[in-house]
């Protein structure tokens, strides 16, 4: 799993590579040349970046009591569109991400033990921002958040189920222009899943996630 976390990593970094210009002496300059921005453009168009952080996913899992606590890495794609009026910015972005997000515990008095991993997260969010000087724009998001998941109970009447979860997902960031082409941004993102209710061989248990996630991203503006 921690190896498709990085395939993807790489894929989203070749991804950001390729958008900008043939490497040549030029490209290189382009990346360094800062150009002739004005307030009007510098976050406005579309873009495409690599994205690569970590994230914790806590479930709420009945019929046991306590949380089943998860913790790891994801990586991906991000991209979007931005349209610039002055110091305000809106737009809509969506990212898919490879996640290793896993961890467990045990109930029953022992007998039995839950885990649960997450491999694939995606969203689509609405942003929206100001600027609080030309190059550094301030900004919030609010949208849909899917997630597949693996979810296994070990031991008398336990099986493995893989389900997927939908949810709500806001969260807020900060972005910096380098370039006219270039951006940085670093974001966490708070998403509230639906529960799930899953059938095991021994009777029934409901799954209720909420993930916290923080990520860097450098990006590129066409």
């Amino acid at each position: 799993m921690r190896r498709r976390v990085l395939q993807a990593a790489i894929l989203a970094i070749s991804i950001a590579g390729v958008a900008s210009p043939a490497l040549s002496a030029d490209a290189y300059e382009n990346l360094y040349d800062v150009g002739p921005l004005t307030p009007q453009n510098v976050f406005e168009g579309w873009y495409l970046g690599g994205t690569l952080g970590g994230a914790t996913v806590n479930y709420d899992f009945s019929p046991a009591t306590g949380d089943v606590h998860t913790s790891g890495f994801l990586g991906g794609v991000i991209g979007g569109w931005s349209y610039q009026s002055g110091p305000f910015v809106i737009g809509i972005e969506g990212d898919i991400l490879a996640a290793d997000i896993d961890g467990g515990r045990n109930f029953n008095n022992g007998l039995n033990r839950v885990t649960a991993s997450i491999d694939t997260m995606a969203d689509l969010r609405l942003r929206a921002g100001f600027t609080v000087t030309q190059r550094v724009l301030l900004y919030g998001t609010f949208g849909g958040a899917w997630a597949n998941a693996d979810l296994n109970v070990t031991g008398p009447g336990g099986g493995v189920r893989e389900r997927d979860f939908f949810g709500w997902s806001y969260g807020a960031g900060a972005e910096v222009s380098l370039s006219t082409d270039w951006a940085a941004r670093f974001d966490y993102q708070f998403t509230d899943f639906e529960s799930e209710t899953v059938r095991f061989p021994g009777g029934q248990t409901t799954f209720d996630p909420d993930a916290n996630t923080f990520r860097g991203s450098l990006i590129y503006r066409f």
